[in-house]
């Protein structure tokens, strides 16, 4: 392997320097110089320093009346400023959900869609040393926790559909209402406590109040007003049922609450409810003959983060609740050789497959990429040691090997950071050095192809902006993993590149 080679070139160094009869003998030794002639150059540092730095620069809210040090969510990669137009969106996003207003430039900040940046930044003080990181990130999250919160709601302008418009200070949506919905799991809640502890417990409170329609049988839809508590039923996603009860578990842990303790049994004895008796899939919505395996895989996810910062009995409700969804979704016929990919779409009563399966590249609005899923069996892989989910993550790695998108597909950035994350977990379980050199490769394909010269990556390999809305964080976030890698640096260690479910 090239690590062990260079670690064992380093030692051999070292020895003769301090043989006797050496030529070093009795000399002074720069052990430090000596050490790092030994490790291999990393040329990804320049990269994920060059995006933090252009976003702490270039990138945050000096504009309109106040100055709220929230990143912009889209930018001119050019002249590293607002843009000035609404340009073509990257194929497989809906226009009512770019960061802004419905029409004109896109002048909006989604701390949720920019979370991975939010991490990236806390990291890099650990590797960097410099304060200036972790500052920039606890003022975009404290102001906005504190300012940009419904006063009706207690929900936040973040996620699917909402963003601040940082040139009028305003609430920004793509849709005739503003509609609250999830994007990602939050997991700054912990930051997000020491910093607004208030305003984390409203908003959390919030998510129980206002966007769960019935506090009995926990139903709710995705989808909630954003300044009225008007929550009905409708569209209850396996992945948002997971999104709230991680916040909720979160919330108890600096709280203790017991609110947000029945807010989970409530939610939990839904889905619990909802597993087919023979597949024991969980429906997509009440009482749909479809099953989604990613959004159940999602949920169990949060609830096995859940279960750590709750207490008993519910702890092994969740973590019970959680291996079952284990079972399940490695029962099903996942097919990862060739152009096949995971078996997301399925019918409840059978479990068979109704619909294709995951692409490689092809991301978009309302589906997930093989790397996608895979990086959520990476998760619980860390999370369990289950065998079934290192293999799938191997074998879903061993599909990435030889593949790169068509001329005719407009892939993401997050994409490209789930397949290099996806092959260096495959290289950490099996030490096969073909999947370290592929998120070698790979990487150094996305440094050509999406910064080409600028600092900030371009939203898809077909649009020429920034735009957070497509995972460039994702991206940065793998380059800054393979980083780690590349230079053997253990003393730090990046966040878990698996929040985009």
């Amino acid at each position: 392997m090239r690590g062990k080679k260079h670690l064992q070139t380093t030692l051999a160094i070292f020895l003769v320097a301090l043989a006797p009869g050496s030529a070093h003998a009795g000399q002074k030794l720069d052990l430090r110089k000596m050490f790092e002639q030994g490790i291999p150059d990393s040329p990804f540092a320049a990269v994920v320093y060059g995006y933090a730095d252009a976003m702490l620069e270039h990138g945050t809210d000096t504009y309109g009346p106040q100055k709220t040090g929230l990143f912009l969510s889209a930018l001119d990669r050019k002249t590293l400023a607002p843009l000035e137009n609404r340009p073509a969106a990257p194929a497989g996003i809906r226009e009512g959900d770019r960061p802004g207003p419905a029409a004109g430039p896109l002048v909006g900040a989604n701390p949720q869609l920019d979370q991975n940046l939010l991490r990236l930044l806390y990291f890099l003080k650990g590797l960097s040393g410099e304060d200036r990181y972790p500052r920039a990130a606890d003022k975009a999250l404290q102001w906005f926790l504190e300012n940009a919160q419904s006063p009706q709601t207690g929900l936040l302008p973040w996620g699917e559909h909402l963003s601040w418009n940082v040139m009028t200070d305003a609430i920004a949506s793509g849709h005739p209402q503003p509609v609250h919905e999830f994007a990602r799991p939050g997991l700054l809640w912990e930051r997000c406590f020491e910093l607004a502890p208030e305003a984390s417990e409203k908003f959390a409170l919030g998510l129980w109040r206002s966007q769960i329609a019935d506090h009995n049988a926990g139903a709710f839809n995705r989808h909630a007003p954003f300044d009225k508590s008007s929550p009905k039923p409708g569209l209850d996603f396996a992945r948002h049922a997971g999104f709230y009860i991680r916040t909720w578990a979160d919330a108890y842990a600096h709280t203790t609450d017991e609110t947000f303790l029945e807010a989970i049994r409530v939610l939990l004895g839904r889905y619990e409810k909802k597993r087919h008796p023979k597949t024991a899939l969980i429906e997509l919505t009440a009482g749909s003959p479809r099953a989604n395996s990613a959004l159940s895989l999602s949920l169990a996810i949060d609830c096995d983060g859940a279960a750590r910062r709750v207490p008993e009995p519910l702890r092994t409700r969740l973590h019970r609740f959680a291996a079952r969804e284990d079972e399940v979704f490695c029962s099903l016929p996942h097919e990862l050789k060739g152009k096949g990919g995971f078996a997301v779409s399925l019918d409840v009563a059978t479990g068979w497959p109704d619909g294709p399966c995951t692409s490689l590249w092809d991301a978009r609005y309302g589906a997930f990429t093989t790397a996608a899923v895979a990086v959520m069996c990476v998760s619980r892989y860390q999370n369990t040691g289950n065998i079934c989910y290192r293999d799938l993550l191997v074998a879903a790695a061993e599909a990435y090997m030889d593949s790169l998108p068509g001329d005719a597909v407009d892939a993401w950035p997050m994409t490209f950071g789930h397949a290099i994350t996806l092959e260096l977990a495959a290289f950490g379980v099996t030490a096969r050095k073909e999947f370290y050199d592929r998120a070698f490769r790979l990487a150094e394909i996305t440094v050509e192809k999406f910064f080409d010269g600028s600092p900030l990556p371009r939203a898809s390999l077909k649009t020429n902006h920034y735009e957070s809305i497509t995972g460039a964080d994702t991206l940065v976030l793998a380059l800054a993993e393979l980083h780690l890698s590349v230079r053997h640096i253990t003393a730090v260690r990046t966040p878990a590149n698996t929040i985009d479910r």
